[in-house]
């Protein structure tokens, strides 16, 4: 499944091979997510592929993470910076996008005990939200939804559940550690 290779590199191949996504402006989130390298650092493992994190910028929510993947029959080492921001209790990863319409993938991120939880936003719960004014931005002729810049009361409206559920619950990407 194209969305347990890791969440980073999944938006952005969505945006190419044409799957709907949700992207933004700007970084979701209302400020950056103080990290401990304690809890974030180290080797991770989903049901398909690891991942190596390593904290950047702790005070700025800034993270390195890479992995491994086989392209073209070569193995290929890839790496994006992720920003975590909070709201609240919430916690989203931003990926900037090399290209497309939006500059920022993004996704809800729990870090829990040895376990980081990643859901991805549900693009028909974003449409929506952005054609019935809750949340601004556009959606394209295609069904992509680019969002404008979230206010802290956009981020409550979204999170609320008051307007339906925005994240794919079911269907989380879940890495456990290895090490550190």
């Amino acid at each position: 499944m194209l969305w347990n290779r890791g969440w980073w590199a999944v938006l952005i191949i969505a945006a190419i091979c044409g799957c709907t996504t949700v992207t933004s402006v700007a970084p979701v989130g209302e400020r950056p997510q103080e990290l401990s390298p304690e809890d974030w650092a180290g080797t991770w493992i989903s049901k398909e592929q690891p991942i190596k994190i390593r904290v950047e910028e702790p005070r700025q929510g800034l993270l390195q993470v890479a992995w491994v993947e086989e392209k073209g029959g070569r193995l290929q080492f890839d790496s994006y910076q992720v920003e975590l921001r909070a709201a609240g209790e919430w916690t989203f990863g931003n990926v900037k996008a090399k290209e497309g319409p939006a500059p920022y993938f993004w996704a809800l991120v729990k870090n829990d005990e040895g376990q980081i939880i990643i859901w991805s936003p549900d693009p028909a719960q974003f449409r929506k939200l952005v054609q019935t004014g809750v949340l601004p931005g556009k959606v394209d002729q295609g069904g992509d939804v680019v969002l404008e810049k979230l206010t802290p009361a956009h981020l409550k409206a979204m999170m609320s559940g008051d307007r339906g559920v925005c994240f794919e619950w079911r269907k989380p990407l879940v890495f456990f550690r290895l090490g550190k």
